[in-house]
């Protein structure tokens, strides 16, 4: 307990000297025809899971694996800090993070070429990874939305690693948790104080991953994937539907969900992320308890997907609706 008030004093120190230090060299997210806010804003302020996981080793004794997560999150997040300060190409920010998933995926003994299949899933496994990664920075649009949706996911794996199967050093996603409450302090407001930025939406994603995969590692059970299922339904079908549109997925735009109930419908930022925190929770106990009652993981995914897409479209479907009468 002391231990974790010292964390949080220090990292809300760090956040407030950050955020010092951003006005000053005016870093700051500048409003365009596609944000949904109205106001210069700090970003970067996501900046604080980066020094969550510096400080970590410092306080405990981590494993040898923990240090190529570390050197993970340090690429990830330097690289996606430059791209908050400056534009770089696609193509340096997919290498370094293709550099980064392999230091952890080595870690994890995932890196094998002893046969065709184990090359695929490898290869499966990049794709998702990258997919996500972005996916998730795509999603970080809105006052509170990543805070909510990164400490409800947190949550619910610091619960499955001490009630269900240890997988990972609690007080290192006890940390994380820690520093999501510093950053959510200065992020879930009306008016924001600072955005998280892709040096915080990309740390957070990247690490979500790791855990994720180091879930099922030890429990062999895909079930993990629910933990993704907000961000990956909104943010993966929007890419489908923007590919059906022919479109450049790369390119920023305002067709998610969210952006649709905060941009058209003009629904407060918080109440959306709120909503949006509130599904991730209950999907999240959905996962749990499908775990506890052993249920057949293929039917649990398939029907938890099938379902929850089925709702996606229909909500997507009604705020179109009212969008269009409201025109």
């Amino acid at each position: 307990m002391f231990k974790s008030l010292i964390v949080f004093i220090v990292l809300f120190v760090l956040e407030i000297l950050y955020i010092k230090i951003a006005k000053a060299k005016n870093i700051k997210d500048t409003p365009n025809h596609r944000s949904a806010h109205i106001e210069p804003t700090i970003r970067g302020g996501g900046i604080i899971i980066l020094f969550a996981v510096l400080i970590y080793p410092i306080l405990y004794a981590p494993v040898l694996q923990f240090y190529y997560l570390l050197a993970g999150v340090v690429l990830v997040s330097v690289i996606s800090f430059l791209d908050d300060l400056m534009t770089l190409s696609s193509k340096i920010r997919i290498l370094i993070h293709l550099i980064a998933f392999t230091l952890i995926f080595y870690s994890l003994g995932l890196i094998q070429f002893n046969s065709i299949t184990s090359i695929c899933i490898l290869g499966l496994i990049y794709i998702f990874s990258i997919g996500y990664l972005n996916i998730y920075n795509f999603m970080d649009g809105i006052n509170g939305i990543t805070f909510l949706n990164a400490l409800v996911s947190y949550a619910a794996l610091f619960y499955l690693n001490k009630y269900y199967i240890a997988f990972e050093d609690p007080n290192l996603l006890a940390i994380l948790m820690i520093a999501l409450v510093v950053f959510g302090f200065f992020n879930f407001r009306k008016k924001a104080i600072c955005f998280a930025g892709d040096v915080g939406s990309i740390s957070i994603g990247f690490s979500l991953i790791y855990f994720a995969i180091k879930f099922y590692l030890a429990s062999n059970n895909p079930l993990i994937l629910l933990i993704f299922s907000v961000y990956l339904l909104d943010g993966g079908w929007t890419i489908f539907e923007r590919l059906l549109d022919k479109e450049n997925i790369f390119e920023a735009h305002k067709k998610h969900l969210y952006q649709k109930l905060v941009n058209d419908l003009n629904l407060p930022h918080l109440k959306v992320s709120t909503i949006y925190f509130l599904f991730q929770l209950l999907i999240n106990s959905v996962f749990i308890l499908l775990l506890i009652n052993k249920v057949y993981w293929p039917f649990g995914l398939s029907l938890v997907f099938i379902f929850l897409s089925i709702l996606y479209f229909v909500i997507k479907k009604i705020t179109n609706k009212k969008i269009k009468q409201s025109v």
